[in-house]
């Protein structure tokens, strides 16, 4: 119980330290970020002070409320979720205030997301907020998938952005399975993952590029130019996994090289802090970025007693 645990906190405290890391220089070239700051190891000063988080991290809290709460997946609470939890100072996107506005005026929550640009938004908004889902079904993937897919559609409803958080919730839930106890085979990582996609998935073809760029350990600016780095789930969510999985041995170091992307750094960040926490657990988070977390009611102390409440939720749906 203890390491599952662990693991549970590792992921949904992995992302508030990733968003955090990966906040300050948001929007700043690989280049930028290289020659004004060189490697970003430390908490930096940003909007809401060091080590606070953003929307990814406030909206992860708010489904893994609505996942305790209703003890699975409820459509119209996890909604609800995101209303209570909605603070703009944490710099959502246009999209996701949309659709929030929508369901504010009493559209319905599995409308909403629809209604918001031309066949519903693509970007990564749903797959940075997914780890708890990823944690809580990662025994059962077909289960994970469609509870991905139905919170993603409250406010990203286009394929590539369901997709993209069933994607992440599956990298959650694989390393979550694997730990660094057992080993991890990256081919059959990549293997499983891959399995998971619906055979005509877009993504499927930006797995296989991960691959092929893992084998040569490709330079920062190929990894962009292929991968991407930008808040589109196509382009983020591969990017986040090829983190993970480029330093899977060391926590610090995958979420190091993930901010040093560049582009969308705080939400790339806080997905390949899902993943690796996933698959480390809390004790391999650095103890001086746990300290400098974001403390208050919801804060880091917060995140972590729902980490714990999900990891009991989830033996109870294992073993009832």
């Amino acid at each position: 119980m203890f390491e599952l645990a662990d693991r549970f906190s590792g992921a949904l405290l992995g992302t508030h330290v990733g968003d955090a890391l990966g906040m300050p220089v948001e929007g700043y070239s690989p280049h930028y970020i290289r020659s004004s700051f060189g490697e970003v190891r430390e908490m930096l000063e940003a909007r809401l002070g060091a080590g606070t988080y953003t929307d990814d991290t406030e909206m992860m809290i708010a489904v893994a409320e609505s996942l305790v709460r209703k003890r699975g997946f409820d459509g119209e609470d996890m909604a609800q979720s995101f209303l209570e939890n909605f603070d703009p100072r944490r710099g959502y996107g246009a999209g996701t205030v949309s659709a929030l506005k929508l369901i504010r005026s009493g559209v319905r929550w599995d409308l909403a997301g629809s209604r918001v640009f031309e066949g519903g938004s693509y970007g990564n908004g749903s797959a940075m907020r997914i780890a708890p889902v990823g944690c809580l079904y990662h025994h059962d993937l077909q289960k994970l998938k469609e509870v991905a897919f139905a919170s993603s559609s409250i406010t990203h409803a286009h394929s590539h952005g369901k997709e993209g958080a069933a994607l992440q919730a599956c990298a959650v839930a694989l390393a979550v399975r694997s730990g660094p106890g057992r080993g991890l085979d990256v081919k059959e990582y990549l293997a499983a993952i891959k399995q998971f996609l619906d055979p005509g998935s877009v993504y499927r073809a930006k797995l296989q590029l991960v691959e092929e760029l893992l084998q040569g350990k490709a330079p920062f600016d190929e990894v962009v130019q292929e991968l991407g780095h930008d808040s589109r789930a196509l382009y983020s969510v591969p990017t986040a996994i090829y983190s993970f999985l480029r330093h899977h041995e060391d926590f610090e170091e995958a979420l190091v090289y993930a901010v040093g992307l560049g582009g969308d750094t705080d939400t790339i960040a806080a997905m390949a802090g899902a993943i690796a926490g996933g698959y480390h657990g809390k004790k391999a988070i650095p103890v001086r970025w746990l300290q400098a977390l974001e403390r208050g009611p919801k804060g880091a102390n917060y995140i972590e007693e729902l980490a714990l409440k999900l990891c009991r939720l989830h033996r109870e749906i294992v073993s009832p």
